[in-house]
């Protein structure tokens, strides 16, 4: 039993990691099932039970962005010692990864909203939010106008804060609505006017 699970845990990862360099060197709609089961040596039939090409796109897309976002926001972490900049560091490089890739950003909308599970990709931007949450002093300002509300710490808010402005944005960049320039003064008016109130103590930790 453990070996047959674990050759179709193998088989998977090789559709994964096939799907995933096809999707990276072609893109989204170049690439079929038939060439993720000729480049994994697998059926068809096999890649379509390990997923759909949204599934396996989403999947893809997720993984390696998420991969991606924990390495900046590491790096971010030493990158100064003003909040500001320190979060700057990850969004600014966020919003020109997305400025310099609108097809591959707006084939990832729409392949998501065609989809019909998001737990996998949620715990992935549970995992993110918290690591740039971790950009933020440890303890929230003294400010009383900071009010904790549903998220937990004024941190947590004013990261989720910036978190959501830039997904906006991403979609306004995919769909060619919001020019490039706009967006990087938007998202940086943003992280600005959000970490502004940690400044003093991001400067103290």
């Amino acid at each position: 039993m453990g070996t047959r699970a674990e050759s179709r845990q193998q088989t998977a990862a090789r559709v994964v990691a096939a799907a995933s360099g096809l999707f990276s060197q072609q893109g989204y709609r170049p690439t079929t099932v038939p060439q993720i089961a000729v480049e994994a040596g697998v059926s068809v039939g096999t890649v379509a039970s390990v997923g759909s090409k949204d599934a396996l796109f989403l999947r893809s897309w997720e993984e390696s962005s998420t991969a991606a976002s924990l390495a900046l926001i590491a790096e971010a972490a030493t990158a100064s010692d003003s909040v500001t900049e320190r979060v700057w560091t990850y969004i600014g490089h966020m919003v020109e990864a997305t400025i310099a890739a609108p097809d591959a950003v707006r084939d990832y909308f729409v392949a998501y909203l065609r989809a019909s599970d998001h737990a996998a990709n949620l715990g992935r931007l549970n995992e993110v939010g918290a690591a740039l949450r971790g950009l933020f002093p440890d303890e929230p300002p003294e400010e009383d106008s900071l009010a904790k509300g549903p998220f937990g710490s004024p941190a947590e808010l004013a990261s989720w804060t910036i978190w959501l402005a830039f997904s906006a944005v991403c979609f306004g960049l995919a769909a060619s609505s919001y020019p490039p320039e706009d967006a990087r003064a938007l998202m940086r008016a943003v992280v600005e006017s959000q970490c502004a109130p940690f400044e003093k103590q991001g400067a103290d930790r």
